[in-house]
């Protein structure tokens, strides 16, 4: 009669052994049975720890400088691996990851209480674990300003096609903005009443939180200003260093100084179809805003920008714009002169309604001053603000204490509570 597994295991490997069997067999039941993904949360207690080749762990906050963060690694040849982000797991996706060098990412997002209490079961505790900060009137000011792509019948507008006998100026009306009570379809500009619902539900300063969900002890704070254009560069080579990862090339140093966000965001990029299926891409200079978007992963690097065929080199924006399309696509328009001249046309008046488009959105943008301002009239999402960040600061204050000393408009705002 053949025997159990289960008393081969104990008999052979030991108690210890049997009860991680055991674990493991309950977790795969589960994943069969429901979407892990939704499940993980709960269940980490039985899942099997990740392999233990990845470089560090990151930590990752809105609005303080994850999207640059990211794409300076990326140079360095280092992937990112997505376990969580906000309370949804990608746990299962982890065993098709076969990348080689790259680092564990949890993206704490949201304001939300975490549900990964047995976090730790699946880390490992002596690997390092690297925290985005920034100033959290900053980073409050950033998200008032952030908007989103206007939500239309069709769902969010990113992917939208857009052609040339449409309205440019009702084409590039995509941009709505959050209020006390989250999104509203016909906000057009930055309300600071939206703080209410960010502290709420979209931002999140769970440091200290966050921290205490982990056993790790290696704790490395990288401030967005250390990842600004002059320093992103230097701070790089010596995380490279200490967190024994490809250093990035000197001819790469250029890269280190792109603009990750700016006003031209969710205006750009634009979809314009031509010839029924040929796509040209408005995007920023450089292609940045292309660079983590899944949708145009394939095509990427096969684009050429041809801007200087198609718009007058001292147009407002030239400089921060490239208009791209497939060198295989290019071949088949580019001798088409009727066309040619039909797209100059066109885009002499898009680069016009873009920049009055992109004028606008600067000249509404909210300041840390007007942020600050609001908090001291409206006291008690001041005071709600205040409590969170004394109970989630103290790890930064406690071992970082210079990264609290450069956040001048925090303590701008801890002076209202002096008076």
């Amino acid at each position: 009669m053949k025997k159990s597994k289960s008393i081969q295991i104990i008999k052979q490997q030991g108690i210890a052994e049997f009860i991680k069997y055991k674990k493991n067999k309950i977790y795969t039941k589960y994943e069969k049975k429901f979407n892990i993904n939704i499940f993980t949360p709960y269940l980490l207690k039985f899942c099997k720890p990740l392999k233990d080749d990845y470089k560090f762990i990151l930590f990752s906050y809105g609005v303080s400088g994850h999207w640059a963060f990211k794409s300076f690694l990326k140079y360095c040849e280092l992937d990112d691996f997505v376990l969580y982000q906000n309370n949804y797991s990608y746990y299962k996706e982890y065993k098709n990851f076969n990348k080689k060098n790259y680092y564990v990412e949890i993206a704490w997002y949201q304001s939300m209480q975490p549900k990964y209490k047995h976090i730790s079961k699946i880390l490992n505790k002596n690997k390092p674990v690297v925290i985005l900060t920034r100033d959290p009137i900053s980073r409050l000011k950033t998200m008032v300003n952030h908007g989103s792509y206007k939500i239309e019948e069709l769902g969010k507008n990113e992917l939208k096609n857009f052609y040339i006998n449409e309205d440019i100026f009702e084409n590039l009306d995509r941009i709505r903005y959050t209020d006390k009570n989250g999104y509203n379809a016909n906000l057009k500009k930055p309300d600071l009443s939206s703080i209410y619902f960010i502290v709420n539900e979209e931002l999140s300063f769970s440091y200290f939180s966050n921290i205490n969900l982990i056993k790790n002890k290696n704790i490395l704070y990288v401030d967005t200003k250390s990842i600004s254009k002059d320093n992103a560069f230097a701070t790089i080579k010596t995380l490279a260093k200490e967190l024994n990862f490809k250093e990035p090339n000197d001819n790469d140093e250029y890269k280190f100084k792109q603009k990750f966000w700016n006003e031209l965001y969710y205006l750009l990029p634009y979809r314009f179809i031509v010839n029924n299926d040929i796509l040209i891409i408005v995007s920023d200079e450089n292609k940045v805003f292309l660079d983590n978007d899944k949708y145009y992963k394939e095509i990427k690097d096969d684009l050429i920008d041809i801007k200087k065929e198609l718009v007058n080199t001292k147009s407002k924006l030239f400089d921060k714009i490239s208009i791209n399309i497939e060198n295989k696509n290019w071949t088949i328009i580019k001798d088409d002169k009727a066309l040619i001249n039909d797209l100059r046309e066109y885009f002499e008046k898009f680069m016009i309604i873009l920049g009055k488009k992109a004028n606008e959105r600067l000249e509404n943008m909210v300041k840390e001053e007007d942020v600050l301002n609001y908090l001291k009239e409206h006291q008690d999402l001041g005071k709600k603000i205040k409590n969170i960040l004394d109970y989630e600061l103290q790890h930064i204050k406690e071992h970082r204490p210079d990264i609290i000393n450069s956040w001048e408009y925090y303590k701008k705002f801890l002076e209202f509570f002096k008076e």
